[in-house]
């Protein structure tokens, strides 16, 4: 109440002093008095208030006649993100203008700024003389930052939110390591500024040693550039992307120019990709992957894919239908892999609509296939899993295919029921193909009922769920057999377990009487365990013999499988799923760990197959590590590694280390690809970093305040 009271008499006493101030300012004080005509004095607890500026202080003066506050500190001046603590200061009244002595100024509770002057101008510009800048916490006049940047003059645009260094010279420990006459920064509250943006230091065994200098141009609030010359002993090499944003989508494009010592002529690479919606539910979504040669992607780390792939596609998912269609091409940058006989060219047009019937789904759907080889028929590419199945290396193929499924389901005393029927039809035609006739028609019925009664029990530490599971099948072909292409690679897993057909693809069909028979068991602990397991197993009335014998589906009785996951609070998962014969031998085992906390975290794999017999490839075992630890506040390392013991070596590896405090980012890290071809080489990356916070290229995670604790 007593604020109050004084707060209205000093505004009744500025009224009496000047219009202006009356208007537009008003002052909060423990005591306020009169010295002359003139002069308002205002001690204890002072606040200035200006629209959205305060000023505080421990005595103000106000003289009417130069229309001037002096300030008797220490002060403190708060304008938005900035903040002003001074000694002392003679300022105008709304603030906007003055000087203020023994300053420092701090930019959004990140950067601060000591001067031995600094004068504000039009409430905009705020200049500071003989400058030490610097984002790292300073406790006392002897504490050293780890790095400052000094400056004869800075001079602060708030509008424009930039800084501009006159003089300025970076020191790191008070030590001179870096001198520019003129430097431009946008200050920590601009999230959008040109300028250059964290540079890296590469060391490539190939390459030599070399820098990376981003430099980003925004180009209005939608759209920007990133240029990154890259320069080292044996490379020269301009970086680029290209980001804007539409009101119906986006736009990515990044790519590289490069002239080097390891190929002759110049090498380039393109990616691009977007996605924009066209209303009435359609997307349309395109992605563009383009290389000058099959190892610049690798040599220069940009992107580990051996096959590229450019697409444009049309989409629309509603509730009860959806349309695709898509147009991809696929380039090939394996070793001894031609483009021409993948096939490179490759469409596909979707529909599907759904239907209520009596109490059931109806899916129609209809789609076409067609896929392109750009060469001709004096030669044979291998496209099945037996040594049966081969391809001319020009065959060109055209797919209408249609479909009706009807779906239903029913629950009697615990006992779900589900019914599914299918019956398909597809025309192939073909060329280049002396092998085949031009036009082949099938037909595929095929329907299953599943059986599931789950049982559950709650206890006060868990709840336990058994559901055993009974599926008999039907499928057949009626008519022709075309070439199997697309259902080379098929595995049995849980995803198929229960499937029509565990081909996967559309050109071969599993055919036959099928029962399958499965067992799925959880519990949900309330002590944050819980575990699942599940096992399967499928019998046929025949054997089929277009499976490759590594899938466990051969035989009359397949293999079983087993899969099992534990987790606990999130945080650790443990996730086993293995393909195992009768006589307990593995075909397949795929081990998965996953554990992270606040301070680590760890995924990795382990995959181990047999040999498919029916191709020339060994046995594969490979194990991947992927992790990374916080020691501290302040340190952390990361580390990845790929082993292949098959080789018996490692076919990648890499390690790195970070420091990270209110103002500093520094990391390090380097990286082994140890397998090669004969168009690869085994290369070694070593990278180095630095960015320094406070500036809108390295913000701070944390205010300066927060972000350290004093010892």
């Amino acid at each position: 109440m007593m604020l109050r009271v004084l707060s209205l008499s000093a505004g009744i006493l500025l009224s009496t002093l000047g219009p202006a101030a009356a208007q537009n300012a008003t002052l909060v004080a423990d005591t306020i008095s009169f010295d002359g005509a003139n002069r308002l004095v205002a001690s204890g607890a002072v606040e200035v208030l200006y629209g959205s500026t305060r000023l505080k202080a421990s005595r103000v003066v106000y003289n009417q006649a130069t229309d001037k506050l002096s300030i008797e500190g220490p002060l403190t001046l708060v304008d938005g993100d900035t903040i002003v603590v001074a000694d002392e200061a003679e300022i105008s009244q709304d603030l906007r203008d003055g000087v203020l002595e023994s300053a420092r100024v701090v930019l959004a509770e990140q950067l601060q700024l000591a001067a031995t002057e600094v004068n504000r101008v039009s409430g905009r510009y705020t200049q500071l003389y003989k400058v030490a800048v610097t984002s790292c916490h300073v406790y006392g006049a002897d504490d050293l930052p780890l790095w400052q940047l000094r400056a004869k003059g800075i001079v602060h645009d708030q509008d424009a939110r930039q800084l501009y260094f006159d003089s300025v010279q970076l020191r790191v420990l008070d030590i001179p390591v870096f001198y520019l006459p003129k430097l431009r920064l946008p200050d920590p509250t601009l999230d959008r500024a040109a300028g250059f943006l964290v540079p890296s230091l590469r060391t490539n065994s190939q390459l030599g040693t070399g820098l990376k200098l981003p430099y980003f141009i925004p180009i209005g609030d939608d759209k920007d550039l990133t240029l990154t010359p890259y320069f080292s002993s044996s490379t020269a090499t301009i970086e680029f992307r290209y980001r804007q944003a539409f009101a119906s989508g986006d736009l990515n494009v990044r790519g590289a120019l490069t002239d080097d010592d390891l190929v002759s002529g110049q090498r380039s690479y393109l990616f691009a990709d977007g996605s924009f919606d066209l209303g009435r539910d359609y997307t349309l979504s395109f992605d563009i992957e383009q290389t000058s040669d099959d190892t610049y992607l690798i040599d220069y780390g940009y992107n580990a894919k051996d096959r590229l792939d450019s697409a444009i596609s049309l989409e629309r998912v509603r509730a009860d239908d959806a349309f695709d269609a898509t147009l991809t091409y696929f380039k090939s940058l394996r070793s001894g892999e031609q483009t021409s006989t993948l096939p490179p060219l490759v469409g596909d047009l979707r529909y599907t609509k759904r239907l209520n019937v009596r109490g059931g789904t109806l899916d129609l759907s209809g789609d076409i296939h067609a896929h392109q080889r750009f060469s001709g028929t004096d030669a044979t590419v291998q496209s099945g899993a037996t040594p049966f199945s081969f391809a001319p290396a020009g065959r060109d193929v055209t797919r209408l295919s249609a479909a009706a499924l009807y779906q239903k389901g029913w629950v009697m005393d615990g006992l779900s029921i589900d019914f599914d029927a299918r019956i398909g039809a597809d025309i192939y035609t073909s060329g280049d193909d002396l092998g085949e006739a031009d036009t082949l028609s099938r037909a595929t019925p095929a329907s299953s009922i599943t059986l599931r009664y789950p049982l559950a029990k709650n206890t006060d530490q868990a709840t336990h769920i058994l559901e055993p599971v009974l599926q008999i099948s039907w499928a057949d072909t009626l008519g022709d057999t075309p070439r199997n292409e697309d259902s080379t690679r098929s595995e049995f897993d849980e995803g198929n377990l229960l499937s029509f057909s565990r081909f996967s693809g559309q050109d071969a069909v599993e055919t036959g009487l099928r029962t399958t028979v499965g067992l799925n068991y959880s519990r949900t602990g309330k002590d944050g365990w819980h575990y699942a397991l599940s096992a399967g197993k499928s019998f046929r009335a025949d054997t089929d013999d277009d499976f490759a014998a590594t899938t466990g589906l051969v035989n009359r009785s397949s293999d079983w499988l087993l899969a099992a996951q534990v987790k606990f609070n999130d945080a650790l998962t443990l996730t086993n799923r293995a393909v195992v014969q009768d006589d307990l031998t593995f075909q397949r085992n795929d081990l998965r760990l996953s554990n992270q906390t606040a301070d680590w975290r760890l995924a990795s794999s382990y995959y181990w197959s047999q040999a498919d017999t029916d191709l020339p490839n060994t046995d594969f075992a490979e194990l991947t590590l992927d992790g990374s630890y916080r020691f501290d506040r302040y340190w952390s390392a990361q580390g990845d590694l790929r082993y292949d013991f098959n080789e018996s070596t490692a076919a990648r590896a890499g390690f790195g280390v970070s420091y990270e405090n209110e103002c500093i980012v520094v990391g390090a890290a380097v990286s082994r690809r140890f397998t090669s071809s004969t168009n690869l080489d085994p290369t070694t990356d070593f990278d180095l970093t630095v960015s320094l916070k406070g500036f809108s290229t390295g913000r701070s995670r944390g205010t300066m305040e927060k972000s350290h604790r004093c010892n």
